[in-house]
């Protein structure tokens, strides 16, 4: 059985920097035989790279200030090589450990510039109880839940989401935060081919909803898109309420606190349970337009683990292109930590465990299966699973046996600014590219002044 033709909307919904284990590793299925590879609650890490002695258990944690994790675990390419290798320096060969995460964000600094130390540290990296992040938790066992999606590059936020995009990073495994290292985003080195030229090659539709910023735009290839293609998330419900959604749809959330708005993104230090909501509102919006819900997939997703835990070692990895195998820093030939990646629709099982490996260019293969597609855009994404097609039905579930207004779960809360006047490294990020389009006076996606009061 082939993914079903009568899928004819792919939505994609991908956050931030949240690991596998950290949202659902304490997630149980009804079904005793669809089983999570998940956390048993007696972890234990080293406090010490590389030698052996004092351990901590990380247990599963309940108590909701768990929904704010700060200072920022380390997820720098660096930081990777400690959590998942147990030491400074990729070994050769690069066999994982996955027991470095605790040394590594005990050495991260609070605002008093001293390390936090590994027993907190210890209680920031535990596995959530899915109490404390109820919308993805009963959508978990509602839904697919794919327990082997790994992030393509063991590196942070922009490598990761132009390989969502792109099935590659030309090379390139860091995150830019100022202007001068943003200069090559606005040339040649980042005109790469995208999943969207292609689904208009073959006449297919596509839009970036965004929140507040597009990190989409840091690929300069989609700039001439930037009137016809990109459109403010608040516009997504009307679209699917009038039967207008594109083929394709990629949802950026909120990245800046804003007055009333919070930052929905989920990266620390921002609270939880506003992506949680986020989350919920997407779903809801989906499921509350039946004539859509029954014709859709929605693919929640996460970009990268962002520093927390995870217990499963990444596979090896494709290198996508020259450019990437050749690097210096890195030859893209692993994939990154594993992270949270769910199957919604009403033609997908329920409460059930995919467990083929996947990572970002998984979508991108399956976008080109599903839509049928004339090419690969790169040897990565050639060589990417499309997803199972055990995982989907024959039929559509009917509407009653899927959950109704998630919104209902979140708790009320009033978000405070994160850290006000300091941001975080994806933020100066898509602050220094804003700033980089202006100066270039490259037209991107419109935004209000007030829009992300965070800016300088």
């Amino acid at each position: 059985m082939a993914i079903p033709p009568a899928i004819r909307h792919v939505v994609v919904l991908m956050l931030e920097n949240q690991s596998f284990d950290r949202l659902l590793g304490f997630v149980r299925l009804d079904d005793a035989a669809q089983r999570l590879d998940g956390l048993t609650g007696d972890e234990t890490l080293p406090v010490t790279v590389g030698e052996p002695g004092r351990t901590i258990r990380l247990g599963r944690g309940t108590a909701p200030a768990l929904h704010v994790t700060d200072p920022n675990p380390g997820h720098q390419f660096e930081d990777i090589a400690v959590q998942v290798f147990g030491r400074e320096h990729v070994p050769d060969p690069p066999i994982p450990t996955m027991d470095g995460f605790l040394a590594n964000y005990a050495r991260q600094t609070d605002d008093d510039d001293r390390p936090i130390g590994p027993d907190r540290a210890a209680a920031a990296l535990a596995g959530l109880d899915p109490s404390l992040a109820p919308v993805i938790s009963t959508l978990a066992q509602n839904f697919v839940v794919c327990d082997r999606w790994f992030s393509s590059v063991p590196g942070p936020t922009w490598p990761n989401r132009f390989f969502v995009h792109a099935a590659t990073s030309n090379g390139y495994v860091e995150s830019p935060t100022d202007l001068q290292q943003l200069a090559g985003f606005l040339g040649k080195r980042f005109r790469m081919r995208t999943i969207f030229e292609n689904l208009m090659a073959a006449g297919h539709t596509w839009t970036v909803y965004f929140g507040d910023h597009a990190q989409a735009f840091g690929i300069s290839s989609l700039h001439r898109y930037a009137d016809s293609n990109f459109r403010r998330l608040e516009t997504f419900a009307a679209d699917v309420a009038e039967d207008r959604l594109p083929s394709y749809a990629f949802l950026e959330p909120p990245y800046m606190d804003a007055p009333g708005n919070p930052a929905a993104d989920q990266h620390p230090p921002h609270h939880l349970l506003d992506g949680e909501r986020l989350i919920a509102q997407v779903y809801d919006t989906l499921r509350g337009t039946e004539a859509v819900w029954r014709k859709s997939l929605l693919v929640l997703l996460y970009d990268e683990h962002g520093g927390y835990f995870d217990h499963v070692p990444p596979p090896p990895a494709i290198p996508p292109d020259a450019a990437s195998a050749t690097s210096e820093k890195f030859r893209f030939d692993r994939l990154g930590v594993r992270v949270p990646a769910l199957l919604i629709s009403p033609w997908v099982r329920k409460g059930w465990v995919d467990h083929q490996v996947y990572d970002h260019t998984s979508l991108l293969a399956t976008v080109k299966t599903l839509f049928g597609l004339t090419e690969f855009l790169t040897q990565r994404d050639a060589a990417a699973n499309v997803l199972s097609d055990a995982s989907f039905l024959r039929a559509p579930r009917l509407l009653d046996d899927t959950p109704a207004n998630l919104a209902r779960l979140v708790p009320d809360h009033v978000s405070a600014p994160s850290r006000p006047g300091r941001l975080s490294d994806l933020q100066h990020s898509l602050v220094a590219l804003r700033a980089a389009l202006r100066a270039a006076r490259v037209g991107g996606p419109r935004l209000e002044p007030t829009d992300d009061p965070q800016s300088p």
